[in-house]
């Protein structure tokens, strides 16, 4: 056990701003003292000094070190950074980060899971930082730009052992590029890492026609054969989505903010209202995938206590929550599509059905222009052009030769054991 550390200065280098300190303690028999020599550093725009140890044995040399660190470190004290956190650990600021991310998720800023997914991607930048011998932050920064992308690259999801995507490593960096941000505005560090983002590589393919009626089956055992009423809840949700993309074209979002009160049902058919970001459109849609909706409400009511659209209006609303669904999982229908023996099931995105419905379109006669209409992917002069085309027009065209007892609605499948009334 040491004796308390006497402290004195030697030495106002720059009146205010640099002073060299002399510090001295001894151990507790009063064997060993030990001397060493400090700069002492003023901050203005963080109010507090930073202490600096310094390596002579003398008053002359400390002097002229002293002086030299002043050098080093007068840019960053005049704009305003704090030179003390070069000496801390990258856990210490990333511990700072996530806690300001979970205060923005309390003040509905960001979602809970987006805090939660931010500071699982600074696990990583963590273990870059010890494999680089802990860089100061700026250094970091430096050798973020020249190494991550091939320091990741060879890297495996510890889960699955497969190679990273370039979805997950774009997310990765964007998470890591806003923890640099943060660090600039704090003042702990001068720069922002500049880093290209990964090319997506991602299929149009729709999915195969060959394997939708044998996937379908796979749902229907899969929500029968389901754990709990929660999973299989959340499995109709899907098998739903699914058939709903399959069926009108939709988007994964447009789905996602579905409300029953989006149903219109008018003497010229069923028309639905969707929307998504900064897109919203309403297009009529086939009896068989109204048919589809209903089901699913009444499984809903059936299954699900005290079910009702006023308290629960998403028409894709998780178990027992008004929200709707945030996520379907990829695990999921990943599972499902292996089920059903097609080739190379995990290269296929839930957007596939969307592409499906487009591609069938197409091999049905429709113009190119009309399904971009009805699909809502069309550009600003091309919706301009044809703003006269109506719903029940573009509805004829885009399932002109579609039979009609494709589009005609079926009975309530048996399977679902729903009743009879309603």
């Amino acid at each position: 056990m040491s004796m308390p550390i006497k402290q004195r200065v030697i030495e106002h280098i720059i009146p205010k701003k640099l002073a060299l300190i002399d510090r001295v303690w001894t151990n507790a028999d009063q064997s060993k003292t030990t001397q060493t020599y400090m700069a002492r550093l003023w901050q203005p725009a963080v109010k507090r000094y930073s202490f600096v140890k310094l390596e002579s044995t003398n008053i002359h040399n400390a002097k002229q070190e002293c002086f030299e660190h002043w050098t080093k470190h007068a840019g960053d004290i005049k704009e305003g950074r704090d030179i003390g956190s070069h000496h801390r650990k990258l856990r210490t600021f990333i511990d700072e980060f996530v806690a300001f991310q979970n205060l923005r998720a309390q003040d509905n800023q960001i979602t809970p899971k987006r805090a939660q997914v931010i500071g699982h991607h600074l696990v990583s930048l963590e273990k870059f930082w010890e494999e680089e011998n802990k860089p100061s932050l700026d250094e970091l920064s430096r050798l973020y730009e020249f190494k991550w992308q091939n320091y990741r690259s060879t890297q495996k999801a510890e889960k699955t052992g497969k190679i990273l995507s370039a979805r997950y490593r774009n997310n990765e960096t964007n998470s890591h590029k806003q923890f640099f941000r943060w660090c600039e505005k704090m003042r702990y560090s001068s720069r922002i890492p500049e880093v290209e983002t990964l090319k997506v590589y991602r299929t149009n393919a729709p999915f195969p026609a060959e394997y939708y009626p044998k996937l379908l089956s796979v749902t229907r055992e899969s929500i029968k054969n389901g754990r709990s009423p929660r999973i299989r809840f959340e499995h109709m949700n899907y098998r739903y989505a699914i058939l709903l993309m399959a069926g009108i074209g939709c988007r994964v979002l447009e789905c996602k903010n579905l409300r029953w009160k989006d149903i219109d049902v008018r003497k010229n058919g069923v028309f639905l209202y969707l929307h998504g970001k900064g897109k919203e459109r309403t297009i009529r849609i086939p009896d068989r995938v109204y048919g589809h909706l209903m089901d699913l409400r009444k499984y809903k009511e059936e299954t699900h206590p005290n079910y009702n659209e006023e308290d629960y209006p998403h028409i894709f609303n998780t178990w027992l929550s008004p929200k709707a669904t945030n996520h379907y999982a990829g695990e999921v229908r990943r599972r499902w599509m292996a089920a059903t023996g097609m080739p190379n099931p995990d290269d296929y995105e839930l957007v596939c059905f969307r592409h499906k419905f487009i591609t069938d379109a197409l091999n049905n006669g429709a113009h190119s222009l009309t399904i971009a209409s009805y699909c809502g992917t069309s550009q600003k002069m091309i919706e301009d052009t044809y703003s006269g085309l109506v719903d029940t027009q573009v509805y004829d065209l885009v399932f002109k030769n579609t039979p009609d007892d494709a589009l005609s609605r079926n009975e309530t499948p048996k399977w679902l054991n729903l009743s009879s009334n309603g």
